[in-house]
């Protein structure tokens, strides 16, 4: 029987591993998707809306990956919720600015992969 690559990917790593963490390697993924998208945001917007965002996804990264370490996990769960929806706020703004900030299709998908990550926190949080 074949192992699947979610089973390869796990085997790869030991036990308690970020890595392991479904929503660790989602929100990865998320990170590599929507930050090239945010660089191409109009240069005045460099140093305001590109970096707040850029920021907030930086920082939700570092509490999902403290969260992992910590033995208080409902509550960091709760904080990435809180980022999570900060993200959200940001994809909605840009996308509001018009196409030279967002176009249709990124803010579908963005919109599409974050409702993933709020499938996986809150599968998460309910199961705590």
């Amino acid at each position: 029987m074949e192992e699947t690559s979610k089973e390869k990917d796990k085997a790869k790593f030991p036990p308690g591993d970020v890595r392991n963490l479904a929503l660790f390697r989602k929100f990865e993924d998320f990170i590599i998707y929507f930050e090239p998208i945010v660089e191409k945001f109009p240069h005045y917007e460099h140093f305001a809306l590109e970096t707040d965002i850029k920021n907030c996804l930086h920082r939700t990264m570092e509490l999902i990956i403290k969260t992992n370490r910590s033995s208080r996990k409902l509550e960091g769960w709760y904080h990435i919720d809180t980022e999570f929806e900060v993200i959200r706020f940001y994809i909605r703004f840009a996308y509001a600015k018009g196409s030279k900030y967002l176009s249709s299709h990124s803010y579908e998908t963005a919109s599409k992969k974050m409702k993933e990550l709020g499938c996986i926190l809150g599968g998460l949080i309910k199961n705590r």
